[in-house]
């Protein structure tokens, strides 16, 4: 029989992976309006979820140190990533044939992307052992909403990608370059 402690720790973990589910999400419908192979949507899958554990973890273990204030500098980090691939998105979408392609599926672009949602969670992991939430079941909770949320994501950007082309392209750099813009100023604030 479940504790109302216990419901209340299941709740903050949900409201936690809702959260970061919400983050990659909007990334991943910037990305998603490249409308992506089926295999590029695993790896990317895969690649958020996994970087979304990995800097959950990298938090928790700064919070005995100097974490408040790589946690803060992270979620910057985070925002400017975010800027940067909505900056390549539009950039792309503005040239016929690019010169340099920005793949958010493979190699740096992928590296880049994981980063830009997920380096805010360094943040997050930050405050953790403040919650009294267990490690475990938020990770696999995470990597599982994550994952979710990306496919979801991606097939929303791929709906608006086959319907508006590059102006959804261009839309969805922006979005995320207000999306970053607006995360920084709710920091601030």
């Amino acid at each position: 029989m479940k504790t109302p402690h216990d419901l209340i720790i299941f709740g903050k973990i949900l409201a936690v992976a809702f959260a970061v589910g919400l983050d990659v999400m909007a990334v991943s419908v910037g990305v998603g309006l490249a409308n992506i192979a089926p295999a590029a949507r695993l790896r990317l899958g895969l690649a958020f979820a996994i970087s979304e554990v990995v800097m959950q973890v990298v938090g928790y273990e700064l919070a005995a140190g100097a974490g408040k204030i790589l946690g803060e500098v992270g979620a910057y980090i985070g925002f400017m990533l975010l800027a940067l691939v909505g900056a390549f998105m539009v950039r792309k979408s503005m040239h016929n044939a690019p010169e340099e392609e920005f793949d958010a599926t493979r190699g740096m672009g992928l590296v880049m992307t994981s980063l830009s949602i997920s380096t805010d969670s360094l943040g997050v992991g930050v405050a953790l052992p403040a919650t009294g939430i267990s490690l475990l079941p938020l990770l696999l909770t995470i990597s599982i909403t994550t994952t979710g949320f990306t496919f979801i994501g991606l097939a929303c950007g791929a709906r608006l990608g086959e319907r508006y082309e590059r102006g959804a392209e261009r839309l969805g750099g922006i979005t995320l370059v207000l999306l970053a813009v607006l995360f920084t100023a709710e920091r601030l604030i």
